[in-house]
């Protein structure tokens, strides 16, 4: 059978929305009502599920839906176990076929592509409905100058410090020491700019006291940076942002802090000091004395074997993560959070990342919690730890590879779409819906090249990617800038991508930022683009095309259709469309359902009327 996961061309369909899934996260012991849709000349349906290792079977009974098109089946699934798989089984006439999140086969498939539920997660579900938007402070707007950094302030790593002016490009030389004066004041000041812009959330890179302009190098956690303005705008930009209607994620530096931390000090100065034991230690030639990111001196690993870092950092009653949930924050990012671990390495990651967890929405109980985890994050995300990562390996990645033609080390690549489709797919159903619906979607950040670089400075280029951006599953993330062309003086990641924002609106391209402040609010306005489930349809080797469809409990049903093409110009491709009058959410275009032409240069999104 094919395994295209095309809904409109499948014999069959079950998908997390609540015409087919009564409920996500029921508590155990309860159950939750399932449902399968079929136009197969089917005796009977069964749902088989996993327990204790074993595959049980409980009969599918036919019944009415509304709304709904073609024969529909529903079964009561146990709530037993934490995390079930799950999948259907339809007799035919001499023949039987299993239906997974691969679609239909005849043979069984293996369990990792089985339908997921989770029980009693309940997932941050207020990030699914809007759109964040990633901030270098350094680097975005200088709101007072008081509190600049000033030339030869202070040393850093045996260099001094420097204040460079606002708009010029960022040097190699530059790259620690250079200090641009963006600081929180600014960002309570563009918060109009954000919120007209369609932003729903912040994701602020480190804010705390640091000697670096990009502060991942912590001294102490409990203060914010003065040269960011202090607790005093902290404070600020909290009751703004909240006025706004924008909540804000902090980064959260735990697997290694800054070697001037008062904690590191005490530790290095005295071997017989209590803070030794936050620290690996080691005797190894050409490397700092502990365990640091890296091996980067100024970056000494914290060790999670020791009670006190846990209780200090992520789960004690005054913990970090505690407090800053405490004092406004909605919820952490948490930077290399595949690194954070015991012992100089990862031991004990998934236990110390459910402890935090625990931590976290026990103070906010709808605290967003995300990690930075660059390569295959699937073992992790099973919603006791991190709700989901920074989705790099499922979508970034790939995308940016596949539309640039090179990966980000600009290593040249011949991806296509099928491949492209081929890898979304793959991360994408093996995810717990709700953990789906939460992986944190971005195309570029503080350390990877700028897209608009990646694409040769092409506006409609990356109009096509970030359309795909705001469409697919996930919480869309912009990167500072982006929405007006801002880009790179040289190719290459960080720090190249870490240049100032343009304030100077002579030299915006407005067409762009009005193309995308159209397509952020299109994603805020569509439910199916929130919580829908994800189809792919077949395109070009240039070309992308998926559905988001949301089945209400009575069978009606809500899709957006996303296309774009990589190409540098126009290009026409055909997609085959389920019934109704379809309509382009920018240009309000009307076009019937069946065999629809369109140019997918620049990116297309049409919503079924």
């Amino acid at each position: 059978m094919d395994e295209s996961p095309t809904p409109q061309l499948h014999p069959a369909q079950h998908d997390e929305t609540p015409g087919y899934t009564a409920s996500l996260g029921a508590p155990l012991g309860s159950v939750v009502r399932l449902r399968l849709r079929t136009a197969l000349p089917v005796d009977s349906v069964e749902l088989k599920f996993v327990r204790v290792g074993e595959i049980e079977t409980i009969h599918a009974r036919e019944v009415a839906v509304a709304h709904g098109e073609g024969r529909w089946f529903e079964a009561d699934l146990p709530v037993h176990d934490l995390r079930i798989r799950y999948a259907w089984q339809l007799n035919l006439p001499g023949d039987h076929l299993n239906l997974t999140r691969l679609g239909l086969h005849h043979v069984r498939r293996g369990f990792r592509d089985w339908f997921q539920y989770l029980a009693g997660y309940a997932a941050p579900e207020w990030a699914w409905k809007g759109v964040f938007y990633q901030i270098f402070p350094d680097r975005f707007r200088n709101g007072d100058p008081s509190n600049d950094v000033q030339t030869g302030e202070y040393t850093y790593a045996g260099r001094p410090v420097e204040q460079v002016p606002w708009g010029s490009p960022v040097t190699r030389e530059g790259d620690v020491h250079a200090h641009y004066g963006g600081d929180l004041n600014g960002i309570t000041q563009a918060l109009p700019y954000l919120r007209d812009l369609g932003v729903t959330g912040l994701w602020l890179t480190p804010v705390f006291e640091s000697p670096s302009n990009h502060r991942y190098d912590i001294t102490d956690y409990r203060r914010i940076d003065p040269h960011l303005g202090g607790e005093a705008a902290w404070d600020e930009l909290v009751r703004s942002a909240d006025g706004a209607g924008i909540r804000i994620v902090l980064d959260g530096v735990f697997n290694h802090m800054g070697n001037e931390n008062a904690l590191f000090r005490a530790a290095l100065d005295d071997e017989a000091a209590p803070q030794r034991a936050l620290f690996t230690w080691r005797d190894e030639p050409g490397k700092p004395p502990y365990h640091s990111f890296f091996d980067v001196p100024t970056l000494p690993k914290i060790d999670y074997r020791n009670e006190f870092a846990v209780n200090e950092f992520l789960a004690g009653e005054e913990s970090v993560v505690r407090h800053w949930l405490r004092c406004g924050a909605a919820g952490w990012r948490l930077d290399v959070a595949h690194m954070i671990g015991a012992g100089g390495t990862d031991a004990d990651n998934l236990h110390l990342h459910r402890t935090l967890k625990r931590a976290a929405r026990e103070e906010r109980p709808d605290a967003f919690v995300f990690g930075e985890r660059f390569f295959d994050p699937e073992h992790a995300l099973d919603g006791q730890g991190e709700d989901s990562s920074m989705n790099y390996h499922g979508f970034g990645l790939p995308v940016m590879q596949w539309a640039s033609g090179s990966t980000y080390f600009q290593e040249p690549s011949r991806l296509d779409s099928a491949e492209l489709v081929e890898i979304l797919w793959d991360a994408y159903h093996a995810l717990p819906p709700q953990v789906a619906l939460s992986m944190f979607n971005l195309l570029e950040s503080h350390d990877i090249g700028r897209a608009h670089s990646r694409l040769g400075n092409d506006p409609a280029r990356y109009l096509a990617v970030f359309t795909l951006l705001i469409a697919y599953p996930g919480v869309p993330c912009m990167y500072y800038g982006s929405e007006i062309g801002l880009s790179q003086s040289r190719p290459g990641n960080m720090p190249w991508c870490r240049e100032s924002m343009l304030w100077d609106e002579t030299q915006w391209n407005t067409e762009l930022h009005s193309q995308v402040q159209a397509r952020v609010r299109v994603r805020k306005d569509q439910l199916a683009l929130q919580r829908g489930a994800l189809s792919f349809l077949p395109a070009t080797e240039d070309a992308v095309a998926f559905l988001r469809e949301y089945t209400h409990g009575d069978g009606r049903v809500e899709r957006v259709l996303a296309v774009a093409s990589r190409r540098a110009g126009p290009h026409e491709i055909t997609v085959t469309l389920p019934a109704g009058t379809w309509r382009d959410a920018i240009s309000g275009t009307v076009s019937l359902g069946g065999q629809v032409s369109l140019d997918a240069h620049g990116g297309r999104l049409l919503i079924q009327d």
